[in-house]
């Protein structure tokens, strides 16, 4: 009796095993991201902070679509002349958004959204 409940849980534990290493690869990763997905953190944090500097309600903003990206330095290629940015290949997104009266905006983060960036 007691092989057969080690049998058991050796089988269960190894089926959880192959499902949770396959559950990754259903869809493609060159899958085309849309608003209709649900959208990593750093979409939420860019609309967050072009709501705030637009002094809108997020609700008003619209995310059209988004792109992982790869930006040159720590400034998400965007750094001002007086600022000191690092030299360093920093992973992110450019997420391209729409204000309800139509205007579009150009918004960087990196890959978690904490450094956020609105292409002037």
């Amino acid at each position: 009796m007691k092989t057969k409940l080690v049998i058991w849980m050796s089988l269960v534990v190894l089926v959880a095993t192959a499902l949770t290493a396959c559950g990754g690869s259903i869809g493609s990763e060159e899958d085309d991201n849309s608003a209709g997905d649900l959208p990593p953190v750093a979409m939420v944090r860019a609309r967050e902070v072009l709501a705030a500097e637009l002094n809108l309600g997020v609700e008003s903003i619209i995310i059209e679509d988004y792109s992982p990206a790869e930006w040159s330095d720590s400034c998400l290629g965007l750094g001002g002349p007086a600022e000191s940015c690092l030299a360093v290949i920093t992973p992110g997104w450019q997420v391209n958004l729409a204000v309800d009266g139509g205007q579009a905006y150009e918004v960087r983060t990196d890959e978690l959204g904490e450094v956020v960036r609105i292409k002037q």
